[in-house]
């Protein structure tokens, strides 16, 4: 039986892979790819075609200083084989899905060799399996463009289980993949090894990952490795004063503790949903508890409440796939509790979370699972225009936010955020795509067709395509170091050499 059960485990997470996969498809064919994607997009590509030290035009900044994000390294050199951009989506749909046989698959090991009647321990994986691919932050993640969060949650799952089962190489590799996969995995590796400290027999592990997860976090502070974030637009108001650097973010965070609470009192319905939907008893085991408060609370002290929203799921992501492999330890601990005290409380405990895991999967796929509306929100006749719009490899882009991705392979890309705006030139040809924000953006048909009415009008400029909310012009014998003022369209001199190309 338990052979059979890791077989449907395999079984399991590839349909679920499957499903992503033929998702995937559509998104990409859709143009249903904004900004975070682009910026991965632009990264890889520019690795893969041998510029090792990209620059992200989209925000500004070395890539490496964005998030310290050094799986895109790796990504990229498999770029060389597999140039397209399509390959994000696979390998994020790939990392989902094994994050999913990793937890279902332990829970039958672990189950098997505990001390649960063969009923229990078949309760028990079906929970699990059912919780792990009903998971709607699983499902939410995939939806919002490509992100690292997915590779995070593979190497913290592995370093957890194999601490647990007392492994010697595994758990190191696994926290390896999670440190190199964004500075928000070192609050993971911190709050993991936090917690492990709460268990004798993995005590002395538990040091020394908090010790690792807590000088990555130096290392990525004393670089000012983390341009995504950073600490002043994020956590700036909990100072009180008008020094906002991260000593002050945390003495004004003890000294005025009410705010802190405030914020995470309001947000508590967000974070309710984490531990929920992870099947709640999970909680009970301290190594996923710790990696769980540590970054739930990172997220929902952000100034804006999207970090901890069920919208941008791949951000708490990790912690749910963690609770979720706690959920068979914290079954066996609750059994082995309940048949000490009473012994038939033991034949109570395995069924009462089963039923109350089937109660959360019901409510995840009635309320939260499934495709959520912000799928594939881009029109297929848009979809068709931007498929027409020329690929020039010297020409710089300048594109909507909300379909930017697929147009990201090359050296220069700037985004349509808002306007006003201006964008560097910096190249004597740019290629200029305008679409609706089709309910993702600020930007919509009121702002771009006074704004695609005065491209027309610039001597420099040719219009490509006028369709379904879609504009695409070319703008030919450009000089490289002016600005193109938005939403003016007018070419300006700047006052000083300007950055933001690259190089």
């Amino acid at each position: 039986m338990r052979r059979w059960f890791r077989i449907l485990a395999l079984l399991a997470a590839g349909v679920q892979f499957t499903v992503l996969l033929e998702y995937s498809v559509a998104r990409f064919d859709r143009y249903d790819l904004g900004i975070d994607f682009g910026i991965l997009n632009q990264a890889t590509s520019q690795i893969a075609s041998g510029n090792l030290n990209p620059y992200s035009t989209i925000y500004g900044h070395p890539y490496w200083r964005d998030q310290f994000n050094l799986i895109t390294w790796p990504l990229g050199f498999l770029r060389v084989v597999f140039p397209s951009a399509f390959l994000l989506l696979v390998i994020q749909g790939l990392a989902l899905a094994v994050a999913s046989f990793l937890v279902i698959d332990f829970t039958v090991r672990h189950t098997y060799s505990s001390r649960l009647g063969p009923s229990h321990r078949i309760l028990v994986v079906a929970a699990v399996a059912a919780l792990t691919l009903a998971n709607p932050y699983a499902w939410q993640a995939d939806s919002f463009d490509v992100h690292v969060q997915p590779i995070a949650a593979v190497g913290l799952v592995l370093a957890m289980i194999g601490f647990w089962e007392r492994r010697k190489i595994l758990p190191w590799v696994g926290l390896g993949l999670a440190l190199i996969s964004g500075s928000e995995s070192a609050l993971l590796v911190v709050g993991l090894g936090l917690g492990m400290v709460a268990i004798r027999s993995v005590r002395r592990a538990g040091l020394q990952v908090t010790t690792l997860g807590a000088a990555w976090l130096v290392l990525v502070m004393a670089l000012d490795a983390h341009q995504g974030t950073p600490l002043p637009a994020s956590y700036g108001y909990l100072a009180h004063s008008t020094n906002q650097s991260a000593l002050s973010i945390v003495v004004g965070t003890l000294t005025h503790p009410s705010t802190p609470l405030a914020v995470l009192r309001a947000r508590g319905a967000w974070i309710a949903r984490i531990f929920i939907y992870s099947g709640i008893i999970g909680a009970i085991f301290p190594p996923a508890l710790g990696a769980s408060l540590v970054v739930i609370g990172a997220n929902g002290l952000q100034a804006t409440p999207s970090f901890i929203t069920l919208q941008t799921g791949f951000q708490n992501y990790p912690e749910t796939i963690l609770l979720l492999a706690a959920f068979p330890i914290a079954s066996t601990w609750l059994h082995s509790a309940a048949v000490n005290r009473r012994h038939w409380l033991g034949g109570v405990v395995v069924p009462a979370t089963a039923a109350l895991s089937l109660l959360i999967c019901v409510s995840a796929v009635i309320y939260d699972a499934g495709i959520p509306p912000s799928w594939l929100v881009v029109p297929r006749p848009a979809a068709a225009a931007l498929d027409r719009v020329p690929r020039l490899p010297a020409a710089e882009y300048f594109a909507s936010a909300s379909v930017i991705g697929r147009f990201s392979s090359r050296a220069n890309v700037i985004a349509w955020i808002s306007e006003p705006s201006v964008v560097p030139v910096c190249s004597s040809k740019m290629v200029v795509v305008l679409a609706d924000g089709f309910g993702l953006s600020l930007l919509h048909k009121k702002a771009l067709e006074p704004f695609a009415a005065r491209l027309s009008r610039m001597p420099q400029a040719h219009l490509l395509i006028e369709q379904d909310a879609v504009y695409a012009f070319e703008l030919s014998g450009l000089k490289r170091g002016d600005l193109l003022e938005v939403p003016s369209a007018q070419l300006v001199k700047p006052n000083s050499p300007i950055s933001g190309c690259q190089a």
